[in-house]
């Protein structure tokens, strides 16, 4: 963090030892990493969301979808965009975090499903938006990591850790250099994480705007990705979520990613 413009935590937060440190961050990264092999039943989601891209002149616009996972925190999701009048065909992602992430695409006009190379990670789902796949899992935990300081993010207690890059982003992504995250100290979930390239004002921003409980689980409800060259920011809204769900783990696979998961529209609650 040297050179690095503060990072914003004000106010006080217990100080962790090294060793309460690493702790910390190993409970964040076996929460999001779970067994790829375990079954899960009766485990699955599903969230509707909408995703609102607003920049800094111009008109915003939106994509909608459902995010499937087969567990809160298991290491595979699966992404599937509606289609809209300009875009017919439909779009579905297969993200599988980990120290080396990968991620697979299917369109229903090619009706293929390839392997995305490792610098498209960082390409947006939607064209025009912030959000890439790399946003979305998360590799950068799984990193050396060093621990900062703690204070107080959005006013709750945090922890922070800073993140340096493994040699496969290196050669992909050479202007990324440091990734600093705030690990809230009573969810395990994340309140902002900050993208630094060659300057010292971060890059890209992630802000946890805030969550909800539903049916006695915390899930995610809004975030936001600012981009500091662009000056504009998308966010991501759940709209709906399904939880307590069993859906068929061929569906979050490549092969799978050609047929869609059914889940009962009573199934979902609202989250607004």
């Amino acid at each position: 963090m040297s050179g690095k413009k503060s990072f914003p935590a004000r106010g006080f937060a217990k100080i962790l030892t090294e060793n309460e440190a690493v702790i910390r961050l190993d409970s964040y990264r076996s929460f999001i990493g779970r067994d790829l092999n375990n079954t899960n039943f009766h485990q699955a989601y599903a969230f509707r969301f909408r995703l609102r891209h607003m920049p800094r002149r111009g008109d915003e616009f939106s994509r909608t979808g459902i995010l499937y996972g087969l567990a809160l925190g298991h290491g595979l999701s699966r992404i599937d965009f509606d289609s809209t009048k300009s875009e017919p065909h439909t779009r579905n992602f297969l993200l599988q975090n980990g120290p080396t992430p990968r991620a697979w695409a299917y369109s229903s006009h090619s009706k293929k499903t390839r392997l995305l190379k490792e610098e498209e990670l960082f390409n947006p789902l939607i064209t025009g938006m912030n959000q890439s796949p790399f946003d979305l899992l998360m590799p950068f935990v799984f990193w050396n990591a060093k621990y900062v300081k703690s204070g107080k993010v959005a006013g709750r207690p945090s922890h922070l850790y800073s993140f340096t890059s493994p040699q496969w982003v290196e050669s992909v992504r050479r202007d990324l250099t440091t990734i600093v995250m705030a690990l809230d100290d009573n969810y395990e979930a994340p309140l902002r994480i900050e993208t630094f390239a060659q300057s010292n004002v971060a890059e890209r921003t992630f802000i946890l705007n805030s969550l909800k409980k539903v049916s006695d689980h915390w899930i995610v409800k809004s975030l936001d990705y600012k981009d500091r060259q662009t000056r504009s920011n998308t966010r991501f809204e759940v709209t709906a979520a399904a939880l307590e769900l069993d859906i068929d783990p061929m569906l979050l696979s490549a092969p799978g990613l050609k047929s869609r998961p059914v889940v009962p529209n009573e199934a979902f609650l609202s989250t607004r």
